[in-house]
């Protein structure tokens, strides 16, 4: 039975209203918030289903082509390890959709992340950080959600020179350091951390919250 999701993502096309439409379904979340990847706005929404990735992959496929969009080949489609990908663009209303598709350990379901971007919307990056980014940093990844804020980025910096920017910027924007790595202003509270990576460099994770002046996540493993 193929169930059609309304609350899922709607966007409007060229052809008319876009919803979802996932077959199998069996729950579904919407993520909080908006994400923002590579300076473009982002919804996404997590869907398990009983349907077979490659059989996933034909519905979606038979999906954005009855709407119209634009499907690029596969050598300009996003590769995820371990997934079956599939990317399409309204070209009218610059909204790309995307699809990850990866088998869950019963063997049975599959998971599927749904994800509607605005590339009509895009900006730099760095544009749509909360704190201060390492110069030169790579992969910057922005997320804004109602618990909080936070961001992701990769850099050739290593532990100390990231440390010393941190300690150099914070103080500028009003951030005081109440423990190393942690930044305070007012109630919010800004958690640096930061973890290696193979063939060198950095791996770094920037948390904000309003509350408690507490760690607000464990350091990456």
């Amino acid at each position: 039975m193929l169930l059609v999701v309304g609350a899922l993502a709607p966007a409007v096309s060229a052809a008319g209203d876009f919803e979802w439409d996932v077959p199998g379904i069996v729950h579904h979340v919407d993520v909080a918030g908006t994400q923002e990847a590579l300076g473009i706005p982002m919804k996404l929404h997590a869907v398990t289903s009983s349907w077979k990735p490659d059989a996933l992959f034909k519905h979606f496929a038979e999906q954005f082509k009855k709407a119209g969009f634009f499907i690029p080949p596969p050598k300009g489609q996003t590769v995820v390890h371990g997934a079956i990908t599939l990317t399409a663009l309204d070209v009218d209303r610059l909204l790309a959709y995307s699809v990850i598709m990866r088998p869950n350990p019963d063997g049975k379901t599959t998971k599927v992340l749904l994800g509607t971007a605005n590339v009509g919307q895009i900006r730099k990056p760095e544009d749509s950080a909360f704190v201060a980014v390492y110069p030169a940093a790579d992969n910057l990844v922005t997320i804004n959600i109602e618990s909080g804020k936070s961001l992701s980025y990769t850099t050739k910096a290593t532990q100390q020179q990231l440390q010393d920017f941190y300690r150099e910027a914070m103080p500028k924007k009003g951030y005081t350091e109440t423990k190393p790595g942690v930044f305070r202003k007012g109630n919010e509270s800004v958690e640096v951390l930061s973890r290696p990576r193979e063939g060198g460099g950095l791996t770094v994770i920037v948390m904000s919250r309003n509350g408690a002046d507490d760690d607000l996540l464990e350091a990456p493993q």
